[in-house]
């Protein structure tokens, strides 16, 4: 019994072995999107968009912005200034166990 028990906890995936088996891929970089907020417009609407025009997003002010990778949201953060850039500070972690 005490060989059965050896056995299975050397199968146990464990966090060096998960850190491990990633840096081979560490420096490899994907997409990833922020989304500000949406809106929906008819064909006319669209079509009558100019410089200037403004497009009502289904967000509030002040509502956290997603991060999506692959279509997922995978973070939330709310949007910030650096210097002249804009940033995100990331407030939540949606699901760290999920898989990317």
């Amino acid at each position: 019994m005490k060989r059965a028990e050896k056995v299975d906890s050397e199968k146990a995936p464990t966090f060096e072995g998960a850190i491990r088996e990633l840096m081979p891929f560490i420096n490899t970089p994907f997409r990833i999107e922020i989304e500000l907020g949406r809106a929906r417009l008819n064909i006319r609407d669209l079509l009558e968009l100019d410089v200037g025009s403004l497009v009502e997003l289904k967000k509030s002010a002040g509502e956290p912005m997603d991060v999506l990778c692959k279509d997922r949201v995978i973070i939330r953060g709310e949007v910030t200034v650096l210097e002249d850039n804009l940033g995100l500070r990331v407030t939540e972690i949606v699901d760290s166990d999920r898989k990317i």
